[in-house]
């Protein structure tokens, strides 16, 4: 095996082996994300409770974006030795990008949203089902017919 072949195995088992473990300043939400920001685990402390549904899911928000970075962070730290200085090294970069303030997400400390002055969005039409076949096009009735007997 190649020496750059192993190096990218190396940081593969290095990425996979990643977690991301964040708690709020106060100590009422933590989270833990895996690689790719899948979320492995959520706590949130009894104190969280007191703060109301609108600043919990504000401060979950944060949290879980402030993961996202540090998991962005590690990957990148991983990466640098193979791609480090390279168009593949700032496409990684564009891609896990977390979220800032100025492009419309808020960011730590923002009060939430009033999601409730939106208007309702518009009724989506339900997706007909694909039919790849129509019942009366089977041939389980007739002698010969269907192999899946």
């Amino acid at each position: 095996m190649g020496d750059i072949q192993r190096r990218a195995n190396d940081v593969q088992e290095q990425i996979r082996g990643m977690r991301a473990e964040v708690g709020s300043p106060d100590g009422a939400v933590s989270v833990v994300l895996a690689p790719g920001g899948r979320l492995e685990r959520l706590t949130i402390a009894p104190q969280a409770m007191r703060l109301g549904h609108e600043r919990l899911s504000a401060l979950i928000t944060e949290t879980v974006a402030k993961a996202h970075g540090a998991a962005a962070q590690q990957v990148q730290a991983a990466m640098q030795p193979l791609v480090g200085g390279t168009a593949a090294m700032d496409f990684l970069r564009e891609q896990i990008q977390p979220p800032t303030a100025d492009d419309g997400t808020a960011g730590p400390g923002a009060a939430p949203t009033d999601r409730g002055s939106a208007p309702p969005a518009a009724p989506q039409t339900p997706r007909q089902p694909h039919r790849g076949w129509q019942e009366e096009d089977d041939d389980f009735d007739e002698p010969g017919g269907s192999f899946l007997r």
